[in-house]
């Protein structure tokens, strides 16, 4: 009877590993018996990089992408954040692009030409960023990222800069602007913490 029992037991811890796996996705899932013989499971390298959130300007920003499916490294966080940057500076420069078509700042006031210039600056980080996804993903040299990216953090900031000399005109994506320049923030400070890791 007691064998029957064990192997009910067996089964079951089975089964909630089975459950667990599928709600990680693809993440690998070691088990931690700890001393009283209960089985747990932990993500590998999520505490890791949860603790390299905390070195992050924005700490909650880097949590929310250490915990998306298929992160488990610092590089692919690094990678993540990449792509989500440029997706988000991609929206930006469209819904630019729309305000640009719409005739927003027609009548001499210098909004149009603000405009254009921010919607080309949200371009050239869009460029700026899958480049440096590329060098990273192509094994290339730390220095040659933290080039990419420096460049990337002055552009995610041209357009404020624009609404800034021009106070009498109001942007039509400030809360984009603050969110993608404190993205790209992140993704310097993610790099810079890579090239110092072991």
């Amino acid at each position: 009877m007691s064998r029957f029992r064990h192997l009910a037991a067996l089964i079951l811890v089975a089964a909630s590993a089975a459950s667990l796996i599928s709600v990680v996705g693809a993440r690998v899932v070691h088990p931690i018996v700890i001393n009283d013989g209960r089985l747990l499971f932990a993500t590998a390298g999520r505490d890791e990089l949860l603790a390299l959130c905390q070195q992050m300007h924005y700490k909650t920003l880097c949590t929310t992408m250490a915990t998306l499916p298929g992160v488990t490294t610092p590089e692919q966080l690094l990678d993540t954040s990449l792509r989500i940057t440029a997706v988000k500076a991609a929206m930006a420069e469209m819904k630019l692009d729309e305000a640009i078509k719409s005739g927003e700042g027609k009548g001499g006031d210098g909004m149009a030409s603000s405009l254009q210039s921010c919607r080309e600056s949200y371009a050239s980080l869009v460029d700026s960023l899958n480049s440096t996804r590329e060098t990273l993903k192509s094994g290339g040299r730390s220095a040659d990222i933290m080039t990419e990216l420096s460049a990337a953090g002055t552009y995610s900031t041209d357009c404020d800069d624009i609404f800034e000399e021009r106070p009498e005109l109001q942007s039509p994506i400030p809360g984009a602007q603050r969110h993608i320049t404190r993205l790209v923030s992140n993704c310097l400070d993610l790099a810079a913490t890579i090239k110092d890791l072991p």
